[in-house]
């Protein structure tokens, strides 16, 4: 097939965490692929089958899906997997999305042997605790992490940090910088049913996983901060699931003015526009990210962003003047964050929101996708 412009394209995406899987990587390549089909490509996911799924192959969005049953999964994060079956024949591209996974390293090395070429997106660094964990973590990125790159003819990461951080890992080649997009949310507002007694108090609201990444415990820390000798005068409220659920529900019980805490599980695409757009602030106290959704939604529904300056991402917050910046992981500065976003004056929070929205329209799906799109094109050129 040729790859003039125009020309529909047969694209593998590999990714190793697909839905019912809920996760920022996920996002990405479904949207991605969605916004690809409704562009007249044909795409098609392979991923784990984590968690278990009745459907091993269906469409979503468009999209062909292909779940792969793992034998095993090693350290609890990496499925392994058997592409017995599978064929790259079919396919023009194939865009991996992580660079270490089993499945990863299979997809790339029948890619290889099939000289179908191939684009893979680094999204992010992730922290490991301990001399073991990381000197493993050093030695599968020495011996995988920077093959799968270097095997690969595109190389795309989310923001201008990480083409640092790849550069200072040995990484050499072009690297394009495209960054996460995010799709304005359709569904109409609907006030969560969770969030209840709040009258006319203002609210900052947490949207993700519950886990240590997110700095969920960062974010508990700040709170008792700022309820230790009174009422902090604003809401908390706490969207999501993961991990920590367990550790929550007994931090919360056990925290101080835990009326004002409101949580709200897992919440419908509806009822997270309501919060977006209702908050006064929604809080991202990350210890590591790539480049989070929800800052983007949140900034494109007016709302302003206490974000985690980890991995440069404040910068993307506090540039445009669409919220504020805070040291990852510092609690304290955090909760005096918190209170400064509150005090705020509604005009400084409406030009705050202004800003956002004004920033976050060059992220949304099609203006990336396109950009990907164009990175397919020049390798399928180069390839010719």
């Amino acid at each position: 097939m040729t790859s003039t412009e125009g020309t529909p394209l047969r694209v593998l995406i590999v990714h190793v965490w697909f839905w019912p899987h809920v996760g920022g990587g996920d996002q990405h390549v479904e949207m991605l692929g969605r916004e690809l089909v409704k562009l007249g490509h044909e795409v098609t996911v392979w991923c784990a089958d984590v968690p278990e799924h009745d459907s091993k192959q269906f469409q979503r969005g468009g999209i062909n899906v292909v779940r792969l049953s793992p034998s095993r999964i090693l350290a609890g994060v990496d499925p392994v997997v058997s592409l017995d079956g599978l064929s790259m024949g079919e396919f023009d591209i194939v865009h991996l999305h992580d660079t270490l996974p089993v499945l990863i390293r299979k997809s790339l090395k029948m890619a290889r042997s099939a000289g179908v070429p191939v684009v893979t997106t680094y999204h992010n660094d992730y922290i490991k605790h301990g001399l073991i964990a990381n000197s493993v973590k050093s030695i599968r990125w020495s011996m995988q992490g920077r093959k799968t790159l270097h095997s690969s003819e595109a190389r795309i990461v989310l923001t201008d940090y990480f083409e640092k951080l790849l550069r200072s890992k040995g990484v050499k080649g072009h690297i394009d910088v495209i960054p996460n997009g995010f799709s304005a949310i359709d569904e109409e507002a609907e006030r969560p049913t969770a969030l209840v007694n709040l009258g006319d108090r203002k609210l900052l609201t947490f949207i993700g996983r519950l886990s240590e990444q997110k700095g969920l415990d960062v974010l508990m820390d700040a709170w008792d901060l700022l309820v230790e000798n009174s009422d902090p005068g604003f809401d908390l409220a706490i969207a999501g699931k993961g991990e920590l659920d367990d550790w929550l529900t007994e931090r919360i019980e056990n925290s101080d003015q835990n009326q004002a805490i409101h949580r709200l599980g897992l919440v419908s695409e509806g009822e997270k526009r309501w919060l977006l757009e209702n908050s006064t602030g929604i809080v991202i106290p990350s210890r590591f990210e790539g480049l989070p959704t929800v800052m983007l939604e949140a900034m494109y529904a007016n709302a302003p962003v206490i974000m985690a300056d980890v991995n440069d991402l404040g910068r993307l917050v506090t540039e445009p003047e669409a919220g504020f910046s805070v040291e990852a992981g510092n609690s304290v500065e955090l909760a005096n964050t918190m209170t400064r976003l509150i005090s705020t004056s509604q005009e400084k929070l409406d030009n705050l929101g202004t800003a956002g929205h004004k920033a976050a329209k060059s992220y949304m799906w099609p203006v990336i996708t396109k950009d990907v799109l164009g990175v397919y094109r020049r390798v399928l050129e180069e390839s010719n």
